[in-house]
């Protein structure tokens, strides 16, 4: 089935799910297939994700992140040359193009080092 594969793949792709909201990220999945999944299945612990190091890597590698396309990594890239290292959420934020809508969820995945 089409849509378990794509659950599937983008969960791999983090590392695994975090929240049930992501499911809304989930390219192709329709609001009443996200209602019935919100039924039957929740999140019950954080998976054991290996994080990104926001601070050290490039911006190619944070562009293979899901929530980080090519431009967002560049902008980030760039915050940090010019304001030094990301302390947390609160810099994020001000970063050009962030999906601050997401950033709760997002923050989990990275290492702040």
């Amino acid at each position: 089935d089409g849509i378990s594969e794509r659950i599937l793949k983008f969960k791999e792709s983090l590392g695994g799910f975090v929240s049930m909201d992501q499911m809304n990220d989930v390219w192709g999945l329709s609001p009443e297939v996200i209602s019935e999944l919100n039924k039957h299945f929740k999140i019950n612990a954080l998976p054991t994700i290996n994080k990104v190091d926001i601070n050290n890597v490039s911006g190619k590698e944070l562009s293979k992140f899901p929530y980080f396309k090519y431009t967002l990594a560049k902008e980030i890239v760039t915050y940090r040359s010019m304001n030094g290292q990301i302390k947390g959420i609160e810099d994020l934020i001000k970063i050009k193009g962030f999906p601050v809508e997401k950033v709760k969820i997002i923050a989990l995945y990275l290492d702040f080092k």
